[in-house]
């Protein structure tokens, strides 16, 4: 059956904040949020409680974020009732993790039961692939991935949003910043061929503490690709996230979709919601305070 592409600028336009840059935030970790939480008893808490941070968490960030990022597993479920404000878009993640214990996702596959019916079920308004990149030869099953992502996007009419993570080739390691700086803009120029609507990239030429090539490797980067791209905070201090934002939208970034930074360390708090509402709340606002100047 043939589906039809999807308009992204008209698409995209609910995912956008009202300065017309977007400014949403990720709640879909799994197994990466549930380490954050304090063991209980010597054990790992439950899925209730990733349920209930990710359920609180929309309450408080929605409102001061131009679209959220949820999962299905411990996530949205089938239950669409979930306290998204009303100016919110919900993005879903359409990716099955394969993260091993105590390790970083090293494999992504789709999630067969994230399928056009559900996205319309649940009043998505788009969906996300994350998508692992290594230098390895497995360019063929990269874009067999994200074209069979982008197929279910279009068929549920909604925009597609493709996120790329480089890691070196298995067995091996960086061998020094520059290798992963130049992989971040390799990957990039693979994925976003592909046919997503948006792209999600690290943070391009980030060095901890050090901003000075971020501007001049995302100017690279928008070079590179055809489609609106927005940093992750995954790999980014938190300190330096915001002048990280900065830097990425004047070199041409339109944004950020941002979890960790944002929120992170609310997880372990005795009141996560209230520690939401005093710093990760304000971190939002200065955060697309930042993408609306930068992109003045």
């Amino acid at each position: 059956m043939t589906t039809k592409r999807v308009d992204a600028r008209d698409a995209l336009r609910k995912l956008r904040a009202p300065h017309g840059g977007f400014a949403m935030v990720a709640l879909d970790q799994r197994e990466s949020l549930r380490r954050m939480f304090p063991l209980v008893d010597g054990n790992e808490v439950g899925d209730d409680a990733l349920r209930a941070f990710k359920h609180e968490a929309t309450g408080i960030l929605s409102q001061h974020a131009s679209a959220v990022l949820l999962d299905r597993p411990y996530g949205l479920g089938d239950d669409p009732r979930w306290p998204l404000a009303p100016h919110c878009a919900l993005i879903v993640a359409a990716d099955e993790l394969r993260q091993p214990p105590d390790m970083p996702v090293v494999d992504t596959a789709l999630d067969p039961l994230v399928t056009p019916e559900y996205v319309r079920r649940v009043g998505a308004s788009a969906i996300k692939l994350l998508v692992i990149w290594r230098d390895d030869g497995s360019e063929a099953r990269r874009e067999e991935l994200v074209r069979s992502f982008v197929d279910v996007a279009d068929g549920a009419g909604a925009p597609s949003l493709v996120e790329g993570i480089v890691q070196p080739a298995e067995g091996s390691s960086w061998r020094d910043r520059s290798e992963r700086h130049e992989a971040i803009l390799r990957a990039a120029g693979e994925l976003a061929s592909y046919g997503g609507s948006i792209y999600k990239a690290e943070v391009p030429g980030y060095v901890p503490g050090d901003m000075s090539q971020v501007r001049e490797h995302a100017a690279a980067l928008t070079e590179l690709i055809d489609i609106p791209w927005v940093v992750l905070s995954n790999g980014v201090e938190r300190d330096d996230f915001a002048d990280a934002v900065r830097e990425s939208v004047l070199g041409g970034a339109s944004g950020f979709l941002a979890g960790r930074a944002v929120w992170a360390d609310t997880v372990a708090e005795p009141d996560p919601g209230a520690a939401m509402r005093t710093r990760s709340v304000g971190r939002l606002e200065n955060l697309s305070r930042i993408v609306e100047e930068a992109r003045a």
